[in-house]
Order: structure tokens, then C-alpha cells, then sequence
């Protein structure tokens, strides 16, 4: 199941376009061994950090146990949970948009909203969560291209993982697509709960933070704007 899964998400696509197969799968395992020996190390390093930071918060407050079996290997799994909610760290729209088709006539909103992703405040590293609703109008008159739906949540999860301050996140998102697409207009709104404001500071487990980017025809027209709002049902 998990070689059918990397296969199908990584390779497929790679391995038929090729002439031989052999040697090109021989190349990329070898990028693959050295990536996976980089992280690796990188997890080690990591983990003695992780390990020094519950060493602190134990000369803190003594009641900490550090033996308690649940907290034995925990620098190490906080390593590795980092290195995952980090791994859109280097990736590039490429990865997430490969492919795009011409919009032939079409000349109408496309969007696809509630698009889950969780990211990483970079002021206090805490994850913060909620829906990406993203839309873009294809130039008819110029390249018109579109591309395949789980494009658009790819895109998402390949700029939401990493830290950033969600501003920035909605911003990446639009410039991708603009990048990629060539559209007549993007809009992309991010609605999300932040842990740094639910669980410290004000506490307000309530609260959402909502955030637009706006390009192109979604900014110069208002009825076109209206009508990405009116779609994703947000007023």
C-alpha cells in the first residue's frame, strides 16, 4: 500500500514519459538517499534541541517527569512532526501544478473552496488551521489555461506547509497561480483558527482570522468579486 501510494503521487507520471525507465529511477533514488540522509541528520540535530527544551521546562517545574514513558521518545517525535508541518519548505508551484489545459471558450469563475490546510505561525510556532477557498478567471483572450481541481489544493498544501504568518500564505497562494495559470483575475480567502490566539496570550478559542489576496479582474471588478464572495457564501 505505501509503495502503490509513492508510486501513483511521485513516480507514475515521470517513469512514462521515459525511454529507460532503469536509469532514471536508479538517479532519482540516489536524490532520494541523500535527501532522506540530509532530514535524517537534520531530525538528530533536531531531537537533542527538543530534548534540551523538555530539560528546561523540567528545571522550570520539577513536577515534570521526564522518565514518564509518554515523554521518553518525544524529542524525536517532535522533530519529526516538524519536519512534516515544514515540508513545503523549498518546493516549487511545479510540484503541485504540472499540468494545465487549454480553457478553450471558458470564460466564467472557477473555484474550489473549504480547501483544508494547517501551517505554522512563525512568531510562536503554533500550528494554525482552517479552509482555503480559491478561484481565478481564465484569459480567454490570452493563454487560457486551467487546470485539474487537486491542482488547486495542491498548491495550497505546497505553500501552507511551512512557517509563515498567513498574510503571507494567501499572498503565495495568488501569486502561484497567477505565476502558472496566466489568468484574467485570482482571488484566494483563507479563514483560519490560530493556536497562538486560541490556547495563550488573549485565549480567544472562538476567534478566526479571514485574509484575501485579489488580482486582476477580481480587483477591478466588483461584480466579479461579489460574485467569488456570493459562491463561497462569505459577505
Amino acid at each position: 500500500m505505501y509503495i502503490e501510494s509513492s508510486f501513483n503521487e511521485f513516480l507514475a507520471k515521470e517513469l512514462a514519459g521515459k525511454e529507460d525507465p532503469n536509469l532514471y529511477l536508479d538517479k532519482r533514488l540516489e536524490q532520494m538517499k541523500e535527501r532522506l540522509l540530509t532530514l535524517n541528520k537534520a531530525r538528530e540535530k533536531m531531537r537533542l534541541g527538543y530534548q534540551q527544551v523538555l530539560e528546561g521546562l523540567a528545571d522550570g517545574f520539577p513536577e515534570l517527569q521526564l522518565q514518564d514513558p509518554n515523554l521518553i521518545d518525544s524529542p524525536n517525535r517532535m522533530a519529526r512532526a516538524l519536519i512534516e508541518v515544514c515540508s513545503g519548505l523549498g518546493a516549487k508551484n511545479e510540484d503541485a501544478i504540472n499540468a494545465t489545459f487549454p480553457a478553450e471558450n471558458y470564460n466564467e469563475v472557477i473555484i474550489l473552496k473549504n480547501i483544508d490546510f494547517v501551517s505554522l505561525c512563525s512568531h510562536h510556532f503554533f500550528p494554525f488551521s482552517g479552509v482555503a477557498h480559491v478561484g481565478y478567471l481564465p484569459d480567454v483572450k490570452g493563454s487560457g489555461k486551467v487546470v485539474g481541481l487537486s491542482k488547486l489544493a495542491r498548491i495550497v498544501d505546497v505553500h501552507a506547509r511551512r512557517p509563515q504568518l498567513q498574510e503571507r500564505l494567501c499572498y503565495a497562494i495568488k501569486d502561484a497561480l497567477k505565476e502558472e495559470l496566466k489568468p484574467a483575475g485570482v482571488m484566494v480567502v483563507i479563514e483560519a483558527a490560530h493556536g497562538c490566539l486560541n490556547c495563550r496570550g488573549a485565549k480567544k478559542q472562538n476567534a478566526s482570522m479571514i485574509t484575501s489576496a485579489i488580482d486582476g479582474s477580481f480587483k477591478e471588478d466588483f461584480k466579479t468579486r461579489s460574485e467569488f464572495l456570493e459562491l463561497i457564501k462569505l459577505k
